[in-house]
């Protein structure tokens, strides 16, 4: 919607590709944020965050949430993170989370897991087997994922996008 990456979405590389535009984030000039998970080279979720008046590191959050194509996710739903930082301490980042309450019966929308073994790694979707991180797990079929049932899906692109106001 907006930078100095062009047809990002085409691209032929598995490199993280980073504008500089994140540095010079003006939330008084952003209207909406935008991220993207690709799966297959198809768009599978979309959400959509208000960026007014947002700096690079606050606009992913359920109150700053716009629409979804999830069919359970709102900003009433219940959370345990929403959070671009989500819970440290086990790499999990861009975290849409609804419960934890041991492995078995964690349910949230989408994850990043971006470490490799280097620390406490409490569940199975944290070190899935040929995975390479960072990984990007999401619900399915527009509805939350339940990671142990393995009702889940792994994309193969994020694209985070902000359009400007006029």
């Amino acid at each position: 919607m907006g930078g100095d990456i062009s047809n990002i979405k085409d691209s032929c590389t598995n490199r993280h590709l980073r504008s500089p535009m994140i540095d010079n984030w003006n939330g008084s000039l952003i209207d909406q944020v935008k991220v993207e998970l690709f799966k297959n080279g198809k768009l599978a979720v979309d959400i959509y965050f208000d960026g007014r008046g947002s700096t690079n590191d606050n606009w992913f959050t359920k109150e700053r949430l716009r629409s979804n194509s999830f069919n359970d996710l709102t900003q009433m739903s219940t959370f345990n993170f929403f959070a671009m930082d989500g819970h440290q301490d086990h790499h999990r980042h861009f975290f849409i989370h609804r419960n934890y309450g041991g492995c078995p019966i964690d349910k949230g929308w989408m994850i990043i897991v971006d470490a490799s073994d280097t620390g406490f790694r409490p569940c199975m979707f944290d070190k899935l087997p040929g995975m390479f991180y960072p990984y990007i797990l999401y619900g399915p079929g527009r509805q939350m994922a339940h990671y142990y049932a393995g009702y889940y899906a792994v994309a193969d692109m994020m694209i985070i996008s902000i359009s400007t106001r006029d």
